[in-house]
């Protein structure tokens, strides 16, 4: 079984922000538990998780889910 190596937040947002990930590898690098939820999002809306645009989405979604928190002070 193939283990996967997750980064810091910091170094994630550093590789995004300078083009050597796109948010598929974001996600990937992130945590399990990131991963996951990003599986179950794709199967839910028949997105295919290989795709720029698919990870995109999600991230779309994470952040209105933050945002949401931040406004109900849940966070």
């Amino acid at each position: 079984m193939e283990r996967k190596k997750y980064h810091p937040e910091g170094i994630l947002i550093q590789k995004v922000q300078s083009g050597e990930y796109g948010w598929k590898e974001y996600i990937e690098h992130h945590s399990k538990e990131l991963n996951d939820e990003y599986e179950n999002y794709c199967k839910f809306h028949a997105y295919d998780p290989n795709e720029e645009e698919s990870a995109a989405k999600f991230m779309e979604m994470k952040e209105v889910e933050l945002e949401e928190a931040f406004e109900t002070e849940n966070v």
